[in-house]
């Protein structure tokens, strides 16, 4: 048997780099969000997106900004994909939430934001399920 103490730390450990990897996905993924939301209000004011478009356009924005974050969260982390898929996905979903609630209260939980949300938790769901992929082995250099 190996030392108790051991098995512990190990888990600490990867406790450790699922919290480094959720963060730094939802880092990347609120950083994306914005940019696109920008240009988004961007494009609304020019005229070249209407009113309703604009909607759907920030959903899909939505979703694939937590799927890139919880691809960088998969990718960049050494704890298990779906945790770290989807705790980028919760995170960012946590964030935004909170804005909408200190912004405008209750009354900006409608449909339309709702779906923010959901796309929101599906795309680092989404990140999570496709997993790390398989690794090549190393060729060995012949001499």
């Amino acid at each position: 048997m190996g030392n108790p103490g051991e098995d512990n730390s190990r888990k600490t450990g990867q406790g450790m780099a699922l919290v480094v990897a959720i963060l730094l996905g939802s880092t990347v993924g609120l950083a994306g969000l914005l940019l696109l939301t920008l240009l988004t209000a961007a494009l609304l004011w020019s005229g070249v997106v209407a009113t309703p478009a604009a909607g759907v356009l920030l959903t899909a924005f939505a979703g694939a900004c937590a799927f890139a974050g919880g691809r960088v969260a998969v990718g960049k982390g050494s704890a298990p994909a779906m945790p770290a898929g989807g705790g980028v996905g919760g995170l960012l979903c946590l964030l935004l939430l909170a804005i909408c609630w200190g912004t405008a209260g209750t009354d900006g939980l409608q449909g339309p934001f709702l779906g923010v949300l959901l796309a929101l938790l599906a795309g680092g769901c989404l990140a999570g399920l496709l997993g790390k992929g398989k690794r090549k082995p190393k060729k060995k250099k012949k001499r």
